[in-house]
């Protein structure tokens, strides 16, 4: 979740396809037509079922939904000490800290090659900075750090069990759904969903995936 509460949007969505042992990060901004919304609403709007039949409509099945909140996210990770690679210099703007909006106060964050250890505020500031210095802003760049970030933390062998502890840290759609998410691991393909544009719908930027271009882009 992006914000403490379950009436919040989702901020990191991934799908995870055990038959072809493959995570997939779903843009948060990517619009869904018959949800009228970002795919990021459709949780706080309906639930998991809203959110399995947003995946839907962008072509993607989901058996099975889990959601955990960000209090639990944040607690399982406050001890962790994870080295991820860095390909290049970043620097961002970034907030005072992670709950507080930007427009209150900004600091810069920096990663150097060849890489950087990661501990307490330094994994929100990898996974959550958007304002790059100096380039072009992309959630898509989010994503991939998102990604570096999982696979460092599979190969040591982090302990996920700590994310699902707290029962009231988690929301499943049924008593199986975290069945296979077990077998995920470091071996696994990570890709992120492609074919996307950006636009705008309704006064919002949002992400618009083929085959709805151009009604988006007539709309």
């Amino acid at each position: 979740m992006d914000r403490e509460g379950w009436g919040a949007n989702t901020d990191i969505i991934v799908l995870a396809d055990p038959a072809r042992g493959r995570l997939l990060w779903i843009p948060r901004d990517l619009w869904c037509p018959r949800l009228g919304d970002r795919v990021n609403a459709a949780f706080s709007r309906g639930g998991h079922p809203a959110l399995i039949a947003a995946l839907a409509e962008l072509g993607l099945r989901a058996d099975h939904s889990v959601c955990v909140a960000r209090a639990a996210a944040s607690l399982a990770l406050r001890d962790v000490s994870v080295r991820v690679p860095v390909d290049r210099a970043r620097a961002f703007r970034y907030p005072l800290a992670p709950e507080e909006p930007i427009e209150d106060g900004e600091k810069r964050v920096r990663f150097d090659p060849p890489s950087e250890t990661l501990e307490g505020e330094r994994i929100h500031q990898w996974i959550g900075a958007r304002l790059e210095i100096g380039r072009a802003s992309s959630d898509l760049d989010r994503l991939a750090r998102q990604q570096v970030l999982v696979r460092a933390l599979l190969a040591q062998r982090f302990d996920f069990s700590r994310v699902t502890a707290d029962p009231d840290g988690i929301s499943m759609s049924g008593a199986n759904a975290l069945d296979e998410l077990g077998s995920v691991g470091a071996d696994w393909r990570f890709d992120t969903l492609g074919r996307v544009r950006a636009t705008t719908i309704e006064g919002k930027a949002v992400l618009v995936r083929a085959p709805w271009w151009r009604r988006a882009f007539s709309a």
